[in-house]
């Protein structure tokens, strides 16, 4: 237990003459003003939260105007700090909470962290603690350990511990020693949530005097948009008021990065090894300290520290390395030349791929990173001879989760409200707006017309008709007829028109002028060339990606009469140039896009052009440094808010802006998520509004949310560790190697062939193995550099017709396009895309030739918008119109039935009684479908006839005239399905990719029937009776404000809860067909199927309520033999034969004088079960790309034949 502190002297006053001579804000500069409060007063607000008592324990000492976070509270709960600094002294340091321990089994990466404190000059540390010697002995014995610790959140209490240090340290300021101490005590509370989860951290800015907030600067360039970033709390000459406390409360943010940090095990053993040593040589050293009165400043004189002590093994990074988080210490020092006191963080790193050492120093506004021991790093700057580099306002960068690819619209749309943003990426709801579908339109006519040689406005018109009719969709969701569209395009046209002829093709005395701001001013501006238009960009270095208007070049006249040909993002806007947060969201918009051009055409890029159609004005958008700065760390805390979302379900805090907050889309989700989290009325700002979106739900159902939200994020995560072979800059090493294809070259023997649909032109690119029989020799590829040996011609991976694949380069790991795969067999695989398939950096008339010689990795496009469909099916149980459902799957009401005495007249009875194909079973379970009221299940068993069935249970629900959903997870099972109601002359309308649905009914297809008029589809709605869709295509604009009679969903047993939820919103009854002693949902992570996720809504109402399930019990499948095994294995002797001829079938194998003794046992027909044991011979098993197999026994049953 550390000795108790004694109390310092108070911290000197800010000099406020400094905010009184800076320069006046810009109207952006306001915006993160508004930014700041918004956050402060939504801090305030949580203090009075009932629904948290504040452990006095933890905060007693601490100055008045201070608000940390505790680690026993959720995140984003604030608290107030007592103002007596004595009070510290009477705190007793207390042992972790043993209900944390005893509840934490399984080893993590984050069990090597510990903080540390030194007394002394402010400095605080999170390091990795030492490892006992059985704990690295089995992490060597055990390489899978990494697989079995991923989704592992524990933490043991005891690593989480503070260390002495030098105690001879000069005294520094009083609230430095008291969150020193805060940050070196335990808590004896244990929260609803684990203590480990809470490393947010909610800075705030201090008010002055005058009521302003003082937002330091540094800029020497006048005032920037984007210079002061929202987390910014004081200026760096006043020690931070919060201390950033991410690794003390435990790894959120490492959860990610904690499989690299165990590949990397090796390597930190040395650092482990010296702990003790590096813990003595990273303190702070005070020079001079002179407190002269609590009115004045204080004097002080530091020394900027070393840092920590680096091997000498320091060799020059990879260009593309990330970077592993080790330590991070804060500290107090001075900054430039001004001789100013300044808080700073040393993060002490290892590079992932070199295995080096080195140290990054963060100043200025990037002190205030949210950064923690085990998080990935991504460092834009040079490293000196000693490892070291220096983040400041002038120099480098800090992309934090880089392997977090955020959108650029993503980022800039977030500084109105972060919590918005963060729902925005994990939800996808189904909203379709008018006025969004114009400016999508508006975007195409637009693209459609730079592109053309000679824009013409009858050619544009023309083109505005068939836009029109691609998107018919689109307008029949949107409830708004081609005819009204067709008259706002066409209106738009001359304006878009007077653009392209003025700027692409000006005449020689009308070159247009671009005001590029007070930087750059005006310059002449010509497009000289359309590069490419919606254009993929993916930028790992950043942390960026996006969907760029259009690509182009310009060539830029000054007033000297000096030309330059610049590569530039042109960013459409359809409405007018807006004022105040908007403007500056178009601008940021802008400015990360010249990131990601910058990274895609390996090209310094720093100027954008802004369009707004209906203000027919233009704008210059210039990039300076503070600019990214500001953006940069936005970024970094979008990125760190999403990940500790996913990690520990906490969001950002609300907005408490009722004005804002009452048009928001997503009010329903943003409530409900705050009252789970303990949230009410007052903290929400909302008042009445608050109560009335939440007051309908129960304690029950805020706990089943919680449950299944972080089961969700758990698969996700998972998941997302396959998606991040895409994004790092690496690629894979080869854990995941059949989740894409690698060593692929193009085959270009019939050229690059197209095909076109009502809808598009897709472009089919035909890739084969680099250095086979199809492909002229070329150049080892990398996985022959690496592993020594070359790639096989086979094709052997999980890639399948019908897939999303990611193209991207092998060497230079840029990520090109995606498109689905068209046709892939063992030797080859044809990809079609949108449009042509380009490098950026080649010009036309080399492109063929450099597409030639391109290797290319093909990866699997793991859908990660799978999981936001499934989180926003979860919502949909507990917003207020979801009463019916909600009663049925989360409170597990009994369905209800119909007693039968109003069914003696009904058709569909008759028609069932009289279908002689149907045994007793079959027709039980039509008649249960036919009775319920709520749901039916239908308990199919293997071999039972369950499709049968589903066939006649559709004809019987059409004679009733009811129409009917049919729903499935997988397109092969929704197909299979159909192709039997096909045969039996069913009309129904099939939703999906025609890539991936079976050609039998692919005529079925929206996407077959010339549907030229939103009359046409709704009159193709209103006859077709019978539509079916897989449970994730459920959204289609198809099916929006429809209803079902009843939806049938095929094969429930193998779907996962929230999935199943989805078309089970269209309908008022529904039917789960399925078995659940069969297989289970398939959950990849560990740790949410040992926590329920695989366990289907088909299991839960099953085990819920057993009079609701009808059985298929008689199979037609299975001789008695092998039947018998099936019941004493599974079923319990519920499997019947369907009739005598199955019970005796037999296989008549024929035999020949040369067939072993042992063989012509085996095939004896008699013999229906056999089991041959095979441990005599050397029959290993072998791991491949897809599955296990083993090839000796495959061999034995080859040598039949």
């Amino acid at each position: 237990m550390p000795p108790r502190k004694k109390p310092k002297s108070s911290a000197s006053k800010l000099n406020k003459e400094s905010s009184a001579n800076s320069s006046q804000p810009s109207s952006i500069q306001q915006l993160f003003r508004r930014h700041i409060q918004n956050s402060q007063s939504t801090s305030n607000s949580h203090t009075s939260t009932a629904d948290h008592p504040v452990d006095q324990q933890n905060v007693n000492g601490l100055a008045s105007d201070t608000a940390v976070l505790t680690p026993q509270n959720p995140l984003g709960t604030l608290i107030e700090i007592p103002d007596d600094p004595k009070d510290m002294d009477q705190q007793q340091l207390t042992e972790a909470s043993p209900e944390i321990s005893k509840n934490l089994r399984r080893f993590s990466p984050g069990m090597l962290i510990k903080p540390s404190q030194v007394e002394a000059g402010g400095e605080i540390t999170w390091k990795f603690s030492p490892v006992n010697e059985r704990l690295r002995a089995a992490a060597k014995q055990i390489p899978k350990m990494m697989d079995l610790t991923e989704n592992s959140l524990g933490i043991k209490s005891s690593t989480i511990r503070p260390c002495s240090l030098d105690k001879t340290q000069c005294p520094t300021s009083g609230i430095t020693s008291k969150v020193e101490q805060w940050l070196s005590s335990p808590s004896k509370k244990v929260s609803k949530r684990p203590t480990f989860a809470a490393n947010r951290v909610m800075e705030r800015v201090k008010p002055s005097a005058d009521g302003e907030l003082e937002i330091f600067n540094t800029s020497s360039s006048g005032n920037s948009p984007f210079q002061t970033p929202p987390s910014l709390s004081c200026p760096p000459n006043k020690l931070p008021s919060t201390v950033t406390c991410s690794a003390a409360c435990g790894l959120t943010g490492g959860g990610q990065h904690k499989r690299a940090l165990l590949e990397l095990l090796d390597q930190v053993e040395d650092v482990i090894s010296a702990d003790d040593k590096t813990a003595n040589d990273v303190g702070t050293v005070l020079a001079q300290v002179r407190v002269e009165d609590d009115s004045m400043c204080s004097v002080v004189d530091y020394a900027v520290d070393e840092g920590p002590t680096l091997p000498k093994k320091h060799s020059s990074r990879s260009p593309d390395s990330y970077f592993l988080v080790l330590e991070v210490s804060e500290k107090r020092g001075l900054a430039g030349s001004s001789r100013v006191q300044c808080p700073y963080k040393v993060l002490r790193l290892l590079d992932e791929h070199t295995g080096v050492e080195c140290a990054l120093y963060l100043w200025d506004e990037w002190f205030y990173s949210t950064v923690s021991p085990g998080d990935s790093i991504n460092v834009i700057g040079e490293f000196d001879g000693d490892g070291k580099c220096d983040v400041d306002h002038q120099n480098n960068f800090l992309i934090l989760h880089p392997d977090t690819l955020i959108a650029g619209t993503r980022v800039a749309a977030s500084f109105g409200c972060p919590r918005r943003t963060v729902l925005d990426e994990r939800l996808r709801s189904n909203e379709h707006a008018a006025a969004a579908l114009d400016g999508t339109l508006l975007h195409q006519v637009f693209q459609a017309g730079l592109t053309q040689e000679s824009p013409s406005e009858e050619g544009l018109q023309e083109y505005a008709s068939i836009v029109i009719k691609k998107n018919i969709e689109s307008l029949y969701a949107c409830g708004v007829h081609e005819r009204d569209v067709k008259a706002t395009l066409f209106g738009a046209i001359p304006k878009m028109l007077g653009w392209i002829r003025h700027f692409r093709y000006p005449k020689d005395s009308g070159i247009p002028t671009v005001n590029f701001g007070s930087t750059i001013g005006e310059k002449k501006v010509k497009i000289s060339e359309v590069i490419d238009i919606e254009e993929m960009s993916w930028a790992p270095k950043y942390g960026l990606k996006g969907m760029i208007d259009a690509s182009v070049r310009v060539i830029v006249e000054s007033d000297m009469n000096t030309v330059n040909e610049k590569i530039m993002p042109l960013e459409f806007k359809s409405g007018k140039a807006p004022g105040g947060q908007s403007s500056t969201e178009h601008s940021a918009q802008v400015i990360l896009y010249t990131l990601l051009m910058s990274e895609r055409y390996l090209k310094h890029i720093d100027n954008g052009l802004l369009y707004y159609l209906k203000s027919e004005q233009t704008h210059g958008i210039s990039v300076q440094r503070s600019d990214l700065v500001g953006l940069i760390i936005r970024r970094n805390e979008l990125a760190n808010d999403i990940l500790v979302a996913s990690t520990t379900q906490q969001l950002p805090p609300m907005l408490r802006n009722p004005n804002m907050c009452g048009y928001c889309r997503h009010l329903d989700v943003c409530t409900i998520y705050h009252k789970a989290d303990g949230g009410n009325a007052e903290s929400s700002g909302l008042g009445d509004v608050f109560d009335t979106h939440v007051s309908h739900l129960s304690n029950l159902h805020f706990k089943f949310l919680q449950h299944w939200d972080r089961l969700i994020d758990l698969e996700a995560r998972e998941m997302q560790l396959l998606r991040k072979d895409i994004a790092h800059p690496h690629g894979s090493k080869g854990s995941h190697s059949a989740n894409y294809l690698s060593s692929m070259v193009l085959d270009m023997t019939n050229g690059f062939p197209h095909h076109n649909t009502h809808k598009e032109t897709r472009f089919i690119y035909r890739f084969v193995r680099q250095n086979s029989s199809n492909s002229r020799e070329r150049v080892p590829s990398e996985d022959t550099i690496m592993t020594g040996t070359p790639a096989t011609d086979d094709l052997d991976s999980k890639l399948r017709t019908g897939d999303r694949v990611v193209l991207r380069t092998e060497f230079s790991h840029l990520t090109v396009a995606n498109g689905i795969i068209a046709d892939i067999s063992r030797n080859h695989v044809s990809v079609s895309l949108s449009k042509r398939l380009r490098l950026p950096w080649s010009e036309p008339s080399s492109e063929a030739s450099n597409l030639s010689h391109e290797v290319w990795r093909i990866y699997k496009d793991e859908f990660m918008t799978s999981f936001s469909v499934m989180r926003f099916n979860l919502m949909q149980l507990f917003v207020q119109n979801g009463q019916s459902i909600r009663k049925m799957i989360v409170d597990l009401e009994p369905p209800r039935f119909d007693n039968g005495s109003i069914l003696s007249q009904d058709p569909a009875i008759s028609y069932i009684w009289s279908e002689k194909s149907l045994n007793n079973d079959q027709r039980q379970a039509i008649l249960k479908i036919l009775t319920a009221k709520d749901y039916a299940l239908i308990l199919g068993m293997p071999g039972t006839g369950k499709t049968s069935t589903m066939v006649h249970a559709v004809k019987a629900l059409l004679i009733r005239g009811s129409s009917i959903l049919l729903a499935s997870y997988t397109n092969s099972a929704v197909d299979n399905l159909l192709i039997k109601l096909k045969a039996q002359g069913i009309e129904f309308l099939r939703i999906g990719r025609d890539e991936a649905v079976h050609e039998e009914v692919r005529e079925s297809c929206f996407s077959a029937m010339d549907m030229c008029s939103v009359e046409d589809i709704k009159n193709k709605l209103d006859q077709v009776k019978v539509v079916a869709s897989t449970c994730l295509g459920i959204n289609s604009p198809l099916l929006v404000n429809r209803r079902f009679d009843v939806c049938i969903v095929d094969e429930a047993g193998q779907i996962a809860l929230p999935v199943s939820i989805g078309p089970l919103l269209f309908a008022s009854t529904f039917v789960l067909v399925g078995d659940h002693y069969q297989l289970p949902p398939l959950v990849q992570s560990t740790e949410a199927r040992e926590n329920g996720m695989g366990i289907s809504l088909f299991r839960r109402l099953s085990e819920a309520h057993p009079h609701a399930i009808s059985v298929l019990q008689n199979q037609y499948r299975m001789c008695r033999g092998i039947m018998e095994l099936s019941n004493a294995l599974i079923y319990g002797d519920r499997l019947c034969c369907g009739s005598a001829e199955v019970a005796n079938a037999t296989l008549m194998l024929p035999t020949s004088s040369s067939t072993s003794s042992w063989l012509k046992k085996v095939l004896e027909p008699t013999r229906t079960v056999l089991f041959v044991n095979t441990d005599m011979l050397r029959a290993f098993e072998a791991k491949d790309q897809n599955a296990i197999n083993n090839p000796v026994e495959a061999s034995i049953i080859a040598e039949r034949s």
